[in-house]
């Protein structure tokens, strides 16, 4: 199943490398693909659009941007709590709509409450 993720070079290194250490977990897979193609490169690609997306009322519908911003920090900082997670996004809202996020939430908001706020 895996095999389907993969294309080209990552094809050919995943069935090298199931072939030298047979059936593994998705633990060992995931520890695996992250040394094989996890570099300062990748994210710096994954951390400049977070950078660059702020939150437009207008413009963005508010639970696809809000999932959006979480995946990508997860994918940078995947120890990040929920806690740090809800207060980095609000920052991408600047403005009053920010200041409105955090007043509002608490450490035990969920992702629920900080997008019923962005609506």
């Amino acid at each position: 199943m895996l095999l389907l993720c993969f294309e080209s070079q990552a094809d050919r290194w995943y069935i090298k490398l199931r072939q030298a250490h047979g059936h593994q977990s998705w633990t060992w897979w995931k520890t695996q693909i992250i040394n094989k193609w996890s570099n300062d490169a990748l994210r710096f690609r994954v951390e400049t659009p977070f950078g660059y997306s702020k939150f437009n009322a207008d413009k963005d519908k508010d639970l696809p941007w809000f999932c959006q911003q979480k995946d990508r920090l997860t994918a940078l900082y995947p120890d990040m709590s929920e806690f740090m997670l809800h207060r980095k996004i609000p920052r991408q809202c600047g403005g009053d709509l920010e200041n409105a996020v955090k007043l509002r939430t608490t450490e035990k908001s969920s992702a629920e409450d900080i997008i019923n706020i962005l609506e």
